[in-house]
């Protein structure tokens, strides 16, 4: 029997780490064509090494994003391959690859994107959200933040900014938003994958812009530390406060078994999302895995379309 053909033409995912992946590997089960927009912001591991020996953009959450479109899964897998020893242990083989290509196409990143994306059979791009190397940085009532990787360990945060402020957007990311049919923002941390996309004013804009659809995935759990005690709706309030005139359209939110992994089942309260989104979408999305079903969410997605 040969597949159901693609029902969407464009979408867009905006986001970093594992739930963009999550959200790339639904979409490409229901659009034709799917763009990746990521964060550069990541300096913890392997990307953060990289970044203070090499200066180079974080390349981690590209990385991840380019595996979850490939069709060679076989040399995804190799891609994704971390070394457990000497002096590469905790580097990805795909990190470093997307370095040697950096390098190789002169500090071009998209192009250094695009031509592993070849190599993967990607079906899409996979796009960063500035061209600039970026640092996360936070304000708490005990003083600043510095880095998206202690950010992510604290609690009670009140503000986060891009240094340097104001980056330029990458160009063809925002074309992808401004050509969408669809654009999914999350799952993922609010604060350190999510608003790194966001705080890039031209991306910013596209995304307001747009007339695709904007849904935010919610996460399926507080986040201990950055988002411990907040609730979908305090998700929102945040999102309004860093981006003024941010657009969301559909909230898609798990609803069914708890997760079982770390941090409290993240609480959806449909009649206050109701200041701040057109629709809200329930539905079972949880996998066996304790995360986002990419089956699951792609079916959600259209769902949440059809109204």
């Amino acid at each position: 029997m040969k597949p159901s053909p693609p029902l969407l033409r464009r979408a867009v995912a905006i986001g970093g780490g594992h739930g963009v992946a999550r959200t790339l590997d639904g979409l490409r089960r229901i659009a034709d064509d799917v763009v990746a927009v990521v964060s550069v912001a990541d300096d913890g591991g392997s990307s953060g090494r990289l970044r203070r020996d090499l200066g180079v953009p974080a390349p981690g959450d590209l990385r991840m994003a380019l595996t979850a479109l490939a069709q060679r899964r076989r040399l995804a897998d190799l891609v994704g391959y971390r070394f457990d020893r000497g002096e590469l242990r905790g580097h990805s083989l795909g990190n470093l690859m997307l370095v040697a290509l950096h390098e190789q196409h002169g500090g071009d990143l998209v192009a250094a994107l695009d031509e592993l994306g070849l190599h993967l059979g990607v079906a899409g791009r996979v796009l960063p959200c500035t061209p600039a190397s970026v640092t996360l940085q936070a304000h708490t009532a005990g003083g600043d933040v510095h880095g998206q990787a202690a950010i992510a360990e604290t609690t009670r945060l009140e503000r986060v900014w891009l240094d340097p402020p104001g980056p330029p957007v990458t160009a063809a990311a925002a074309a992808a938003v401004t050509a969408a049919d669809l654009v999914v923002l999350g799952p993922g941390s609010l604060y350190t994958s999510l608003l790194p996309n966001l705080l890039v004013p031209g991306l910013a804009r596209a995304v307001a812009a747009t007339d695709a659809t904007v849904v935010l995935v919610a996460n399926l759990r507080e986040q201990p530390g950055e988002t411990e005690g907040m609730d979908l709706v305090d998700h929102l309030q945040a999102l309004h406060t860093h981006v003024p005139g941010v657009r969301v359209d559909v909230v898609v939110a798990h609803e069914g078994a708890a997760p079982r992994g770390e941090g409290k089942p993240l609480r959806v309260d449909a009649d206050g999302l109701a200041d701040y989104v057109d629709r809200v979408h329930t539905d079972e999305l949880l996998d066996a895995h304790d995360g986002h079903d990419p089956a699951a969410l792609a079916r959600a997605l259209l769902a949440a379309l059809d109204g």
